[in-house]
């Protein structure tokens, strides 16, 4: 019996590693095919940087990329509007704020007054007028 004993101990032992060493290289295949993928999806990108250059240095670019160099550009023309457009009401507002403190100036031996500027007014959208409810006209059950 105790060799019998001995051999089964010996087998139980060596299932046990191999099943160890089994999910170690599961794991470790995983990781693997994780790793992989991560190299093989950068390459693809890369690949298509070089064909998407190649293509636009064959054919220029793309309708996509000419709509969005335009909407860039008129991004661009728009915030130059604005900023033109803010600077010449604030050269007319400190014209006016001259205007008024020379004009009080000149009244006599009057201090001047303070001169408020003009606030600028928020845009309000208009609301939606209130729909009536339609009279219900219906026959009347009793």
């Amino acid at each position: 019996m105790g060799v019998l004993t001995e051999t089964m101990m010996r087998l139980r032992g060596e299932i046990g590693t191999w099943r160890h060493e089994r999910v170690v290289l599961q794991h470790d295949l995983a990781r693997q095919v994780h790793e992989r993928r991560i190299r093989v999806s950068a390459l693809r990108v890369s690949f298509a940087r070089d064909r998407a250059g190649a293509h636009r240095a064959w054919f220029g670019p793309t309708l996509s990329e000419r709509r969005t160099e335009e909407a860039e550009a008129k991004t661009q023309r728009d915030q130059e509007q604005r900023r033109l457009a803010g600077e010449t009401k604030t050269k007319a507002l400190r014209e006016q704020q001259l205007l008024a403190v020379a004009k009080s100036q000149t009244q006599g031996n009057n201090p001047p007054k303070p001169v408020a500027a003009p606030s600028p007014r928020t845009p309000v959208a208009p609301m939606a007028q209130a729909q009536k409810r339609p009279s219900f006209k219906g026959s009347k059950k009793r």
